[in-house]
């Protein structure tokens, strides 16, 4: 497992946030929960980032980005995909303002 790989949570894709130290030392990690778009949902609101086959995901799929999640990696199959570098930047940027941490 690494960071910004997109794996299987619930049945739901997700996006693994954790550092590599992290990820190679502890049980639990950090990750984003996504769910696959379909026709007559919503588009995505300003916290969430919409991943696709350049991730490699098959189909349209929103990740909510000002809510983490944590996770035993025994929860945590499938690997999907990788989130592209261009999406990565932009999951960083919406997890900082979403999040509002100390009001930065």
């Amino acid at each position: 497992m690494k960071p910004w790989e997109i794996w299987t949570w619930e049945g739901h894709p997700c996006v693994l946030v954790s550092n590599q130290p992290r990820i190679d030392r502890k049980q639990k990690l950090v990750l984003l929960k996504c769910q696959t778009l379909y026709s007559g949902d919503p588009p995505a609101s300003e916290f969430e980032t919409v991943l696709g086959p350049e991730d490699g995901l098959p189909r349209p799929t929103v990740c909510t980005c000002d809510l983490l999640f944590t996770a035993h990696k025994s929860e945590i199959s499938q690997k999907r995909g990788a989130v592209c570098y261009e999406r990565q930047r932009d999951i960083s940027r919406k997890i900082i303002q979403g999040l509002a941490i100390a009001g930065l």
